[in-house]
């Protein structure tokens, strides 16, 4: 255990790697094209208010209400999403310079957890704009410097331990990507629980999933409210999990990760 430690120390020591090679890789991704990164909050736009007036034509609400919900969960879904996705791919893309360069493994993680929280900032943005043009704009709740830090160590805590399982275990890395388009349906993201769900189906969806509150302690901050505390709980056993799953499977099976790759 204690050379597990020994790696998150060397791993956050380069930081100043990781912070750089993450927004490297975002803005060349985009380099030359005509409306550069604005292709990166393009699909939270267009699949926000589609939905917004869908639900909204269903439901009856006004789009002053509706779109800064749906928004805000998609803005926060997109980011926790990385331990289903790209989590999964973390340690499997990088396998040429795990086999040859013995940089910490943490390294890897922080990167791909830094691109997600650099994007998600971009989209921030973009989302508060949005939201103003609407007429729904709010003041942030403070607790959102509460919750960015239980999201974040979810992020990089969870996403190590898919990581090495999709490494293991090759099939994950192709079915981690499905799971996370049904936890997105599953998850009170772009509907509410008081109009959709009662009864057991409320407990499924949302009193312990989760995603729901890890995403809730996002959104709810961003549009000046506060999470609830069941949200609150359900996030922070989300990150001790998290934490108790890092420690046991990287302490004891970090070695084995370039033979997996």
């Amino acid at each position: 255990m204690n050379k597990a430690f020994l790696d998150l120390q060397k791993g956050l020591a380069l930081y100043k790697v990781w912070v750089y090679q993450a927004y490297h890789e975002i803005s060349s991704k985009y380099r030359h094209t005509i409306l550069g990164s604005l292709w990166i909050a393009g699909s939270m736009v267009t699949t926000s208010l589609c939905l917004s007036l869908v639900f909204g034509i269903i439901q009856g609400q006004d789009l002053r209400t509706v779109l800064p919900h749906i928004m805000g969960g998609i803005l926060a879904y997109t980011m926790i999403s990385f331990i289903l996705t790209d989590g999964a791919e973390v340690f499997i893309n990088a396998g040429g310079i795990i086999k040859n360069h013995a940089y910490p493994f943490t390294y890897y993680v922080f990167e791909g957890v830094t691109r997600s929280f650099l994007t998600f900032l971009h989209n921030l943005i973009v989302f508060y704009i949005a939201i103003a043009l609407v007429g729904g704009l709010r003041v942030p709740s403070w607790e959102i410097l509460l919750g960015l830090p239980v999201v974040l160590m979810s992020m990089v805590t969870w996403g190590t331990f898919v990581g090495m399982m999709a490494s293991r275990f090759r099939d994950l890395r192709f079915m981690m990507p499905y799971l996370s388009q049904l936890i997105f349906f599953l998850t009170p993201i772009f509907w509410t629980i008081g109009t959709n769900a009662k009864g057991w189906r409320s407990a499924i969806v949302a009193d312990y999933n989760p995603f729901y509150g890890l995403v809730e302690v996002i959104r709810a901050p961003l549009l000046g409210q506060a999470p609830s505390a069941q949200c609150w709980m359900l996030a922070i056993i989300a990150m001790v999990t998290g934490i108790i799953a890092w420690l046991l499977m990287f302490s004891a099976f970090r070695r084995r990760i370039p033979f997996w790759v």
